[in-house]
C-alpha cells in the first residue's frame, strides 16, 4: 500500500501544475493515484484543480465506487479504475482538457492520432527514438461511462498502448509509474498535440 498522505500531495502539486498550463480549466479533468489492488485516490467531482486540499480527493474501490464517504467522484472514474487494471505499472493517471486536445481529436472524433519524427516522442516511457510512429487512440465521447470503457479496453486488448488516449472534443489521458513520469507524459503530448495543430495552419 502506498502512502496515502504522499499521494495526496503528489494529487496537490499536479493539480497546481495542471492549472498554471491551463490544462484544466474551470472544473473540468480529473486525477488520480493507485493505493493499492483493491483502491485509489482521485480528485472529487466539480473542484478546480488548481485549488485541491486533502478533502477534495475521495478514495474509491478497484471498480470505482466510493469508499467510506458520501463525496461524489468524477463521472469518468470507470476509466481511471479501467486504466489500472489494464496496465500493471500505472501508478498515476491524470485527465486534461486542454486547447489543443480537444481541436485535434474534434477534428479526428474516431481514428487515431499518429506522431512521427518528433524528438519528443522519446519522453514516453518505452520510446527510445523519434524514428517511429507513435499512435495515440482517439475515441468519440459519449456519456455512457461503462460502453466507452469497454470501447477502450477492446482497443487496448488488440493494440499497443502508448501511456496516452483521448476522449474527442473532451479530454487527454496518460498515466505512469511514478507522479513524475505521469506529469511528463501530459507535458509531451501537450507539446506534440500544440505542434500538430500548428504544422496543420501552415500547411493550409
Amino acid at each position: 500500500m502506498q502512502n496515502l498522505d504522499q499521494l495526496k500531495q503528489d494529487l496537490i502539486e499536479t493539480g497546481r501544475w495542471i492549472d498554471s498550463r491551463h490544462w484544466c480549466p474551470a472544473t473540468s479533468g480529473n486525477l488520480s493515484a493507485w493505493i493499492d489492488a483493491e483502491q485509489f485516490l482521485i480528485t472529487v467531482s466539480g473542484k478546480g484543480k488548481g485549488e485541491l486540499t486533502p478533502a477534495d480527493l475521495m478514495i474509491v474501490d478497484a471498480g470505482g465506487n466510493p469508499v467510506n464517504t458520501q463525496l461524489r467522484p468524477s463521472a469518468e472514474t470507470l476509466l481511471h479504475s479501467l486504466i489500472y487494471s489494464r496496465f500493471p505499472d500505472a501508478r498515476y493517471v491524470f485527465h486534461t482538457h486542454s486547447v489543443y486536445g480537444t481541436i485535434m481529436s474534434r477534428a479526428i472524433w474516431s481514428g487515431q492520432l499518429v506522431f512521427r519524427n518528433y524528438e519528443l516522442q522519446k519522453a514516453f516511457s518505452g520510446i527510445d527514438t523519434h524514428d517511429v510512429e507513435m499512435k495515440v487512440p482517439v475515441f468519440g465521447n459519449s456519456q455512457d461511462m461503462v460502453a466507452l470503457a469497454k470501447e477502450v479496453e477492446q482497443h487496448f486488448d488488440s493494440a499497443d498502448a502508448c501511456h496516452a488516449f483521448i476522449l474527442a472534443g473532451h479530454g487527454v489521458y496518460t498515466w505512469g509509474k511514478t507522479a513524475r513520469e505521469a506529469r511528463r507524459h501530459v507535458e509531451a503530448m501537450e507539446f506534440l498535440l500544440e505542434c500538430e495543430y500548428k504544422s496543420c495552419l501552415l500547411l493550409k
